[in-house]
């Protein structure tokens, strides 16, 4: 099986990583490998990390730092990710929550034009997406799978980052996370954020801020190095590269993130991918 999951967990910060609030998500880390210093891009929003993400270059390359199709006009000169898997016979799967109803169109033609292949799009909680995820998981077939959860963005910009409305929403996401482990026991799990929040104003993520730039990351699978720390500063555009790689496909040469070798354990030269079996 070659399957890679990336749980992007919108708006959580790490500090909010711990073994009271979110367990599931700190076992995970302390069991496998996480970042110590993981960064976003700038802007720290949504739209041009999930870009970021999807097409393994910085804002100032793909050129989607808001809400809109302009970006559609630099994707023929961008390698998406799911364009390269679509290209090696893999799927790109991608499960999130209820779209607003402005938003749907968007998505879905960005989704589309970047080559994946379903996005499937509905329910309001971090368990409810993580149930519909694990669902797809259920069914055969290779690929990367796409999970989007938004509880902790909508709890930062409604009651400000680390209220307790958001610390809720992080238990929420922490609940998620520990179905998600369950069901991606044979994957390369990877856990990101989107962005922090609440560095400079409380209901807010946009200004330059560790608070706001700082991420958790944290990989695991069987493969993925146990009780590992990387110390090194890391970037959100070290993901693309490191999911490729690990499906066993080539990284363009225009991706400008690292591979995160260091997370994997060695493996045998007949093993050629995290995953196989």
């Amino acid at each position: 099986m070659r399957r890679v999951v990336l749980v992007v967990t919108d708006g959580l910060r790490p500090d909010a990583v711990s073994t009271s609030l979110m367990p599931s998500l700190d076992a995970l880390g302390r069991r496998y490998t996480r970042a110590e210093d993981a960064r976003t891009i700038r802007p720290s929003a949504t739209v041009a990390a999930l870009a970021s993400l999807a097409t393994g270059v910085s804002p100032r390359t793909h050129g989607l730092v808001e809400p809109g199709l302009s970006f559609l006009a630099r994707l023929a000169g961008l390698r998406p990710v799911a364009r390269e898997l679509s290209r090696a016979g893999l799927s790109t799967t991608i499960v999130a929550g209820e779209l607003a109803p402005a938003a749907r169109p968007v998505t879905r033609a960005l989704a589309a034009a970047a080559g994946a292949r379903t996005l499937n799009a509905g329910g309001g909680r971090a368990r409810e997406i993580a149930s519909r995820a694990c669902d797809a998981l259920a069914q055969p077939g290779d690929g990367f799978y796409l999970v989007y959860l938004p509880d902790c963005d909508r709890a930062g910009h409604r009651d400000g980052w680390m209220s307790q409305p958001y610390l809720d929403a992080a238990r929420e996401l922490d609940a998620a996370l520990g179905l998600l482990t369950e069901c991606t026991a044979h994957a390369l799990l990877m856990v990101v954020s989107d962005h922090g929040g609440g560095g400079v104003t409380p209901r807010d993520h946009d200004a330059p801020h560790h608070l706001n730039d700082r991420i958790p990351l944290v990989l695991a699978g069987p493969r993925v190095r146990q009780r590992h720390v990387i110390r090194r500063r890391t970037s959100i555009l070290d993901i693309p590269a490191t999911l490729l790689w690990a499906l066993g496909l080539d990284v363009p040469p225009t991706y400008e993130g690292r591979i995160l070798r260091e997370a994997f354990a060695p493996v045998r030269p007949a093993e050629a991918t995290v995953g196989a079996t």
